[in-house]
């Protein structure tokens, strides 16, 4: 019995490939591979794992190739993956144990994509339905961002959301390819719009492709155009995603009063995301408001942690939070509980020599300059040219001395 179907569309991906189809053959009854055009080893990668292979025209539409790959497919339920994701073996065992219900007709997941270490922000989540019973009706629309819910949604299925996991590698690609995948969606959206007019989803994604592609002008545009559009009928998440990004993009643009509205915003629509406190935070932290900028890293730090009762829709670099909440604390003089914070940075994050450097600081304004001195000391075995550690460490040698 043929109960789990996975189906890709794919052109030229032999670089993920092999890691996505290595991650689903533990688990899947079947691989369908629809091909658009590869002119790599993509074809070949996939008969490798097993993989029903089968060529099919692009015809610049991202749900004709997806309804495409769902007519090959013979399991009861399917699961539609990209060849840059992939999903381990704990949410793997979660699949198979889900599609077990009978009450239930799709089922969402949380796509998770990690960032560059460099990042406040190390991971984003999105959720999707990308689990589905095979049934004629149950089919994709949209030339691009492509979506099955609403055919799911037609038929009155039951949809349940879970905390399944699918890690999505977007940031593997390299920039240049990035640049013309953006250019591509740019290219579709604006096709899309021509004959799907006022369609706040449709600006929404036209929005966040200006965005990716450094064009802040015709972002905010877009993005202000999806939200005079709205009347309900996109997700409330995605909407709180709007305010975000004119978040990031007025305060890129230093208007701090747009900036600052917006980032109060998102809470409305999506109040498991801390990154609006933390902008809000730093927004206080540059204007001195040490008080308030405190209130808002605490915040970004209990909705990290999930102490609001939700997953978080994004997960921040605490390591970095408890360094700016113990440097807003120590701008305070709270000596004490700024060593906490920085103490919590370097649980987070050994490796980084700058903790290491507040927490010399912090000892020796105590009186402790032994324990400030071994503080600088590890600082500089991890960064030998740090001068605030060069400088701490020559003026506790010169108090030993006295």
């Amino acid at each position: 019995m043929i109960q789990l179907s996975a189906c890709l569309i794919v052109k030229n991906e032999a670089a993920l490939l092999p890691h996505c189809l290595k991650s689903l053959s533990t688990f899947v009854d079947e691989i369908i591979v629809v091909d658009t055009g590869s002119t790599d080893e993509t074809m070949k990668i996939a008969r490798k794992y097993s993989a029903q292979v089968h060529q099919v025209p692009w015809i610049e539409d991202f749900s004709a190739a997806r309804n495409k790959s769902l007519s090959y497919a013979r399991g009861e339920w399917i699961l539609y993956i990209d060849a840059d994701e992939t999903i381990d073996r704990l949410n793997a065992n979660k699949i198979r144990s889900v599609i077990n219900r009978k009450d239930i007709m799709g089922i969402t997941v949380r796509q998770c994509i990690p960032q560059q270490s460099n990042n406040i922000a190390t991971a984003y989540y999105s959720e999707y339905c990308r689990i589905f019973r095979r049934h004629k009706d149950v089919r994709f629309k949209g030339k691009i961002h492509e979506q099955i819910l609403p055919s799911i949604e037609r038929l009155g299925g039951k949809v349940l959301r879970t905390d399944i996991v699918i890690y999505h590698w977007a940031y593997a690609i390299n920039e240049e390819k990035k640049r013309c995948r953006a250019e591509r969606n740019l290219r579709y959206l604006l096709n899309e719009l021509e004959i799907v007019q006022n369609d706040s989803f449709i600006y929404f994604n036209l929005g966040i492709t200006y965005y990716e592609l450094g064009k802040k002008d015709a972002a905010i545009r877009s993005l202000q155009h999806a939200l005079d559009l709205d009347n309900g009928s996109i997700k409330r998440e995605l909407i709180g995603q709007v305010h975000l990004c004119l978040a990031k993009l007025y305060l890129a643009l230093d208007n701090i009063t747009e900036a600052t509205y917006h980032a109060q915003m998102v809470s409305s629509y999506d109040p498991v995301n801390p990154l609006p406190a933390y902008i809000l935070a730093t927004v206080a932290a540059d204007n001195k408001q040490y008080k308030t900028a405190i209130f808002h890293l605490e915040n970004a730090i209990q909705i990290v942690k999930g102490e609001t009762g939700s997953f978080p829709s994004i997960d921040l670099n605490l390591a970095q939070i408890y360094l700016e909440l113990g440097s807003c604390r120590s701008a305070l003089g709270n000596i004490l509980d700024a060593e906490k914070d920085f103490a919590r940075s370097v649980e987070y994050n050994p490796a980084a020599a700058l903790p290491y450097v507040f927490l010399g600081n912090c000892r020796y304004l105590q009186g402790d300059t032994k324990e400030a001195k071994k503080m600088y000391e590890l600082a500089l075995a991890i960064d030998p040219l740090l001068e605030n550690a060069s400088d701490g460490l020559a003026l506790c040698c010169t108090d030993i001395n006295k």
